[in-house]
């Protein structure tokens, strides 16, 4: 989609424009060439940008031979896409430059549906540090309070001890991340050691469809999960546990496009 709005952005030759030499350095040579200018004004989606660089100075766009020349940076921002440029290697990365890297994590999306199984259930962002039974310490994701169901749970988000819906907006295509259960805790909205010790199970939902279930997860793990959600607007994720009550982390919920 983007490819395209920029092929036909720079599509059409612009005449009677304003002539300046210019020297051309490219492939380890230099040439000289005429660059055209004549006020050439970008619109996208009928907006007009103001092409700038990164000291915030206009930049206009040019003609050479043909081809209309836009700044990088203004049409990179204008698609809501940072832009990197690498003197060293003379590079430009637009977006991620390592595509290794996520592009965003569940927890730094607002919710917009929470249901709470009890009065005294509750979910916390993780703002400080929660420690599993294996000593290992994590500092980002979810991390919910559950009480115990008095019934058998089947796959259906209605019946979950805690669920919560996060917007996706079909821009991800996959989640990865771990379930772990607290030995301790200690976050801004309190701190508290012995957590109850039971297994737990989470359920992930798609815009209503089963895309993930982990279940019987306990403390001698943390358990890895990577979801398909490709095409998910709305994601859904539910928790029970299986003991009085019991606190489930989700880490590292990590997005990638």
């Amino acid at each position: 989609m983007m490819k395209k709005r920029l092929q036909g952005l720079v599509a059409g030759v612009l005449i009677g424009a304003t002539v300046v030499g210019c020297t051309v350095f490219a492939d380890g040579f230099t040439k000289t060439a005429e660059l055209f200018y004549n006020n050439v004004k970008i619109f996208i989606d009928g907006a007009e940008i103001v092409p700038k660089d990164a000291n915030g100075n206009v930049v206009e766009p040019f003609i050479l031979n043909g081809t209309t020349y836009l700044p990088v940076r203004a049409v990179a921002n204008a698609f809501g896409k940072d832009v990197e440029w690498d003197g060293v290697n003379a590079r430009v990365y637009i977006g991620k430059k390592d595509q290794t890297k996520p592009d965003n994590y569940l927890d730094k999306i607002q919710y917009n549906d929470y249901k709470e199984g009890y009065d005294d259930s509750w979910l916390n962002i993780i703002n400080g540090t929660v420690t599993d039974f294996n000593g290992n310490n994590y500092t980002n994701g979810l991390l919910l309070y559950n009480r115990k169901s008095n019934g058998i749970i089947e796959d259906d988000i209605d019946e979950a001890n805690l669920s919560v819906s996060y917007p996706l907006n079909s821009q991800y295509s996959s989640m990865t991340g771990k379930i772990v259960l607290p030995k301790k805790y200690d976050i801004t909205t309190g701190k508290k050691d012995n957590c109850d010790v039971s297994e737990s199970d989470v359920w992930f939902y798609g815009d209503g469809k089963l895309l993930y279930k982990a279940t019987g997860v306990n403390a001698s793990m943390p358990f890895n999960i990577d979801i398909n959600t490709r095409g998910v607007n709305q994601l859904v994720v539910k928790a029970k546990t299986e003991g009085h009550w019991s606190m489930i982390a989700l880490t590292d919920l990590a997005l990638y496009k």
